[in-house]
């Protein structure tokens, strides 16, 4: 526990802390998207840009029981894990397909050819939007990215308000559609599904709807794709390991959990302080905010001995909390683990002598609040055998 003296920001970091405020849904609120936007608050120009969109609207990641289970009910049918196994084949297809894009050139920037690509196009499918708008997908990923974690400078502030609104018009559109023709998507359900509030069904809004959409979008892709590039390079670092991954398939599920427990691809997330309360022996005031720091915990050494180091065959990895716990773990991990399974698969089977391209990498994870992952990561390999 560390109280900062300048922000009074709370940082939860030992897993069994962490584990405990992220159960404790009555005594610490996801509700902190206001708290966020009251400390110090966005630029006047932020504001007006983002007056010209729609209302930010607590939905799932910032609202707590009852509405939050009544919209995560909403969503959580599209991400069963009876669903997910009937969608490996065309993963499977995918990864494949991205592949054979960069396979004959014996060297590829992972992260732009694959890591993104891949989860992006997964969630692009589910929602039912045209994959030559995926770069733009990926732009208006990164603008959330950048509000929540509080972390922009003024221009770039400025500049994630005119993308966030820019996705707002362009999925109120898509809502629009699908309204008058529904689809065999997720926006076609947000679009007509009903909701019962107080025993009285209504519509989502456009704004709700919305609300939903964007966290979809983050976490359908972002977390995916740093957690792919890191496991390529904590591979190449131990090649030994990776080895014994390629020659044993029965490996690659222990390579998923390690490589989540050690990126941790959602590093932090923030709690509100509902009431005067008590963790690990410090007095918490009503109304603090917390930082549970996932990373952390994730390299507890009281839970994971030796946390610091890479090990495929950790026997307890998959206590790891890279996909949050309680009422908020991520919706979408039975997706995340099938799409990182599948491609490791690939990676590892089609192409051999992984290795860093000399020169091009910095291994550097920009800094961020919310998020941990590599921009980039420059490799080579062995270009295949032609006849």
């Amino acid at each position: 526990m560390l109280r900062d003296p300048a922000t009074g920001i709370v940082q939860v970091s030992g897993y069994d802390l962490v584990c405990k405020v992220a159960y404790d849904h009555v005594n610490f609120s996801n509700r902190f998207g206001d708290a966020l936007r009251g400390r110090g608050g966005p630029s006047p120009e932020a504001v007006a840009v983002m007056a010209t969109g729609y209302p930010p609207m607590d939905t799932m990641l910032t609202a707590d029981p009852p509405e939050q289970t009544r919209y995560r009910k909403l969503v959580s049918k599209a991400f069963t894990p009876a669903r997910v196994v009937h969608m490996e084949g065309a993963i499977e297809t995918l990864c494949n397909t991205l592949v054979d894009g960069f396979i004959d050139a014996g060297e590829v920037e992972l992260v732009s050819a694959f890591s993104q690509a891949l989860p992006l196009r997964v969630i692009a499918g589910q929602l039912g939007v045209p994959l030559e708008d995926l770069p733009t997908f990926k732009r208006w990923s990164s603008a959330f990215v950048a509000q929540l974690s509080q972390m922009a400078g003024p221009e770039a502030e400025l500049a994630a308000a005119r993308d966030v609104v820019e996705f707002q018009h362009y999925f109120a559109s898509v809502l629009d559609q699908r309204r008058a023709e529904p689809r065999d998507d997720i926006i076609s359900d947000l679009a007509t599904v009903t909701l019962t509030e107080e025993g009285d069904p209504r519509a989502l809004t456009t704004a709700e709807a919305l609300s939903i959409l964007q966290q979809l979008l983050v976490a359908g892709n972002e977390t995916t794709a740093h957690t792919i590039t890191e496991g390529m390079k904590l591979l190449i670092d131990h090649p030994d390991q990776m080895e014994a991954v390629r020659a044993d398939h029965s490996l690659i599920p222990g390579l998923v959990e390690e490589t989540l427990r050690m990126l941790t691809p959602t590093q932090n997330m923030w709690r509100i302080a509902t009431r005067d309360c008590e963790v690990g022996g410090v007095a918490i005031a009503a109304g603090t905010v917390l930082l549970l720091r996932y990373g952390s915990a994730n390299r507890d050494e009281e839970r994971f001995p030796d946390g610091e180091s890479f090990d495929i065959r950790r026997p307890n990895v998959k206590r790891h909390l890279a996909f949050g716990y309680g009422i908020h773990v991520c919706i979408g991990a039975p997706l995340a683990r099938k799409e990182l399974l599948v491609a490791f698969r690939v990676l590892l089977d089609r192409i051999k002598g992984w290795r860093f391209a000399p020169g091009k990498n910095d291994f550097m994870h920009p800094p961020s609040i919310l998020l941990r992952g590599m921009p980039h990561l420059h490799l080579q390999f062995d270009r295949p055998h032609t006849a």
